[in-house]
């Protein structure tokens, strides 16, 4: 009786670690690391049907800051916010109706990644976004 107490003692105490092994993951320089929530940055800009918005739809690493910086292409700025940690996701909607014609970048930094999105707003008889 004994012998079977402790050898399920022993069989829980060998789960426990392999289980806890699983759950760390392996780095490529070796390192491990238990954030399961690692994310590589990742954006997609929609626009809106019959609108002049754009949803910007991002996913990042919950343990970084987002900054997000909509400007032109001479480098000016029309919006910059920085989005704390704690979230796995980013969603906004951006009205572009008051935009003139051109070029425009939504820069999107979290961490040491960084992701660019284009967005082009041309007028011809109707107002036209085009997303890169």
């Amino acid at each position: 009786m004994k012998i079977t107490m402790i050898s399920k003692a022993v069989c829980a105490v060998a789960v426990m670690f392999s289980l806890t092994s699983f759950a760390s993951e392996k780095k490529g320089n070796g390192e491990t690391s238990s954030s399961p929530n690692k994310v590589a940055l990742s954006a997609s800009v929609f626009q809106v049907q019959n609108t002049h918005k754009v949803k910007l739809a991002v996913d990042k690493d919950v343990q970084a800051r987002l900054s997000v910086v909509l400007k032109d292409k001479t480098g000016r700025i029309y919006y910059r916010e920085t989005y704390g940690k704690g979230d796995l996701q980013y969603r906004r909607v951006f009205d572009l109706d008051d935009m003139t014609d051109g070029t425009y970048y939504f820069e999107l930094t979290s961490g040491d990644q960084k992701v660019t999105k284009e967005v082009d707003i041309r007028t011809t008889s109707d107002r036209v976004i085009s997303i890169d």
